[in-house]
């Protein structure tokens, strides 16, 4: 679920999704990605955008986007859903007796926690405010007290005015009954408008200002969900098309004249070479890419799988060289020395010396950087693999050394003499004091600007 997570939220302005994203999300290829969709629109997830003379692509369905908008947090045991549902009681039998309070609030449990699992995300809990019957003295009271605690910018707006003191009221509960239990998700959705099963967990009667008592048993509502409503559309038969293109051996060079490729870039070009183009009259064609140089090299990082490999970026690296060598990649000639810079807008990590080199910027959601050799005017399909295997070991080895924590600094690293499969923690050598040369094997020339 985490990794269907993922893609969902890969989506392009929070609707779109195609084989570049979810091929970029999995380190996956063509194939196995359109089956990954496929199986999220079967499920409900996704559905065939609306196209017509373009490639095609999918659209989130209001249930994907649903999932796609729930926080990432860390799986919980069934102790701890019964945990946070009781100290829910326990908090919500003290608001429905406080005084100082305008409304009192209903609860209804409903989502995964009404089911046995062996983990959970969320405890999903529908809340309800129910105003209190107060006499015109006490109410004032209670209003006064609670506009004195407004922020001053919620008494600038036209509602924190007109209801101020019921708007703080309801901030104050939700944050009581929110405090300490990040997986407690408190919404204002009635489960029975939903369609889904709920069970009570507090009632109360505002005539009498007292709780009433709830049954144990799950509510099993007729009517559909609203989610479920959503029209279905059908899935096209075939969502993965070969492109017309001039094909070209794994081995073979081509004149590079301006292109430009790089890591960035692999995810797109195989989405162009395997996405269907749709009409104007909604039938599937392949995408035709004669006349673009670049899209022939599509699939090349899969020549290389060493990326994909559960290693040290330090490990991956040196494997990676390894088979740039046995190919007779470009790559086997720098000089084995990596280089990281760190500023306030750079986050460089370079293979090589002086102009000949390698390098590649490591942002936060991406990696950038030619996979193109500088002095060279042919490259082949396997010149790219064995570029892009480095880069993605290259990018690691930034992650692992978490060097995106560190303050300004550069290093040269000598890979030869380092005896460690991956980095260690910069940032805690720094705190420690340590990081300086000669800190591991291989470490050179620190500089902190």
């Amino acid at each position: 679920m985490e990794l269907v997570q993922a893609v969902l939220r890969s989506a392009i302005n929070g609707r779109s999704v195609g084989l570049e994203e979810a091929i970029r999300t999995l380190d996956c290829d063509a194939h196995h990605a359109d089956l990954i969709l496929r199986q999220m629109a079967e499920a409900g997830y996704l559905e065939p955008a609306d196209i017509f003379d373009n490639l095609f692509y999918w659209q989130l369905t209001p249930n994907g986007t649903r999932l796609a908008l729930e926080p990432k947090r860390k799986r919980i045991g069934r102790d701890k859903v019964q945990t946070i549902i009781s100290e829910l009681l326990a908090r919500a039998k003290v608001t429905n007796g406080d005084p100082d309070r305008l409304q009192r609030i209903t609860l209804k449990l409903f989502g995964s926690a009404l089911e046995e699992r062996d983990d959970y995300g969320d405890v999903d809990v529908s809340i309800a405010y129910l105003r209190r019957r107060l006499s015109d003295i006490e109410r004032e009271r209670i209003e006064n007290a609670l506009k004195a605690r407004q922020s001053n910018s919620d008494r600038q707006t036209f509602q924190g005015r007109l209801m101020g003191a019921e708007r703080q009221d309801t901030r104050e509960i939700m944050a009581f009954l929110k405090k300490g239990l990040p997986h407690l998700s408190l919404m204002n959705d009635d489960p029975r408008d939903l369609g889904a099963p709920y069970r009570w967990l507090v009632d109360h009667d505002v005539k009498t200002d007292r709780p009433v008592d709830v049954p144990d048993d799950i509510v099993r509502p007729n009517a559909p969900s609203i989610l479920d409503q959503h029209p279905s559309k059908p899935l096209p038969p075939i969502t993965l098309i070969e492109a017309q293109h001039r094909a070209i051996s794994a081995k073979t060079k081509v004149v590079i004249d301006d292109m430009h490729i790089g890591l960035e870039d692999a995810a797109t070009l195989e989405e162009q070479m395997w996405s269907p183009k749709v009409t104007r009259k909604g039938a599937f064609i392949p995408n035709d890419i004669r006349s673009d140089k670049r899209v022939k090299f599509a699939g090349f990082q899969h020549l290389c799988p060493i990326w994909k490999t559960d290693l040290g970026g330090v490990a991956m690296l040196k494997e990676a060289l390894d088979w740039c060598d046995e190919h007779k990649v470009w790559v086997r000639d720098l000089f084995p020395r990596v280089s990281i810079q760190r500023s306030d807008r750079t986050h460089i990590i370079r293979l090589g010396w002086g102009h000949d080199l390698i390098y590649f910027n490591v942002g936060g959601k991406s990696t950038t950087g030619s996979l193109l050799p500088i002095n060279r005017t042919r490259v082949s399909k396997i010149d790219l693999a064995g570029a892009y295997a480095v880069g993605r070991a290259l990018s690691k080895m930034y992650d692992e050394s978490r060097c995106a924590k560190m303050p300004w600094f550069s290093a040269d690293i000598l890979l030869p003499l380092v005896e460690v499969d991956r980095l260690p923690d910069f940032p805690r050598l720094h705190k420690a004091g340590a990081f300086k040369e000669g800190a591991f094997q291989g470490l050179r020339e620190v500089t902190f600007f």
